[in-house]
């Protein structure tokens, strides 16, 4: 069989080895890209990885050595386990429970609550400002999701919600009053 180029590239790209063995190893195997692999690793050229045999002849394989059990979980290991459980549940507080915000019983929109703390990181004075104004105004907020759905939580919420509206319907009256007494004086 003729060893082409392109034959000797890819078993160097699977041996690592130079042009002239992997040309040799497949000359040696008559182009038979496993046997070449094998012939190189026999000669010690790639090293062989533990427990590993490979043949082309019909002949089981040797018993693997017997296994050592596992060491016993090691602190870093333990603290490592912790980081990653502790940034699934953030990442899944933060992603998969939303800010959900009404308006005369009717969704308006919501909004993950990650871009709700990112909002308040950046411009916290707005965010508030915001937040009570819409209260003023009829919205009410709740929490939607696996972790924040709670009734405690958007009960406090609509109880707030609530007192605002209250609130602001008893500024709307004083001032319509104060307004209604000053036309009736002009």
């Amino acid at each position: 069989m003729e060893i082409t180029l392109e034959m000797v590239e890819r078993l160097r790209e699977k041996a690592s080895v130079s042009y002239a063995e992997a040309k040799q190893a497949l000359e040696y195997s008559e182009g038979n890209l496993l046997d070449a692999l094998i012939y190189l690793e026999e000669k010690g050229n790639i090293p062989r990885t533990e427990n590993a045999y490979f043949s082309t002849k019909d002949q089981p394989a040797p018993p693997p050595p017997p296994q050592e059990p596992p060491p016993p979980e090691t602190l870093p290991k333990r603290a490592a386990r912790k980081r990653q459980s502790f940034f699934r549940t953030l990442r899944r507080w933060l992603v998969e429970n939303e800010l959900e915000i009404w308006r005369r019983s009717e969704p308006v929109t919501s909004i993950p609550v990650l871009f709700l703390v990112i909002s308040l990181v950046v411009a916290f004075r707005v965010m508030v400002v915001l937040l009570v104004l819409g209260l003023f105004l009829g919205f009410r907020y709740q929490f939607s999701g696996p972790d924040l759905n709670r009734e405690e939580l958007n009960g406090v919420m609509d109880n707030v919600a609530t007192t605002a509206e209250e609130m602001g319907r008893r500024v709307a009256e004083e001032l319509k009053s104060q307004h209604d007494k000053h036309s009736k004086k002009q």
